[in-house]
């Protein structure tokens, strides 16, 4: 049996015909890596700076929504606290008349009273009697 002797030089053109395809394919494939995670790294940092924008954008919006609530707010109580005032004006002077007219009925029951005791002569002295409830004439 013959055994040939295969050098390296021989085995060259097949391991260049093998390798060759698979740097190629190492190198195209490291290639398109390195472009994706160039794109990759463009879409976060226009993703982030959109957020960023959304952010600022919503916050800008809640702060004018914030401002216009409280505006409306001090709207609302303003026009509450007014017609409070009216209301209780209106309080005042009901409970006012109804206080005259209460005194207007007590004086009149007053007099009514002192008319009936005068007539019974009953209730306080006169002003000519004295303290001890004698008539000044009589003491006299």
């Amino acid at each position: 049996m013959d055994v040939e002797t295969v050098t390296l030089l021989d085995l060259g053109p097949i391991i260049a015909a093998i390798l060759g395809p698979m740097l190629a394919f190492v190198a195209v494939s490291m290639r398109y890596q390195h472009n994706d995670t160039a794109k990759t790294r463009e879409l976060i940092a226009e993703s982030s700076r959109e957020n960023r924008e959304l952010i600022a954008e919503s916050s800008r919006e809640s702060r004018e929504l914030i401002a216009e609530s409280r505006r409306e707010n001090r709207e609302l109580i303003e026009r509450a606290t007014g017609k409070l005032s009216a209301e209780l004006a209106e309080h005042r002077q009901l409970s006012e008349q109804r206080h005259q007219e209460v005194v207007r009925i007590l004086g009149e029951a007053r007099e009514r009273l002192a008319r009936i005791e005068g007539h019974l002569g009953i209730g306080t002295p006169a002003p000519h009697e004295n303290q001890t409830g004698e008539e000044s004439g009589k003491a006299a």
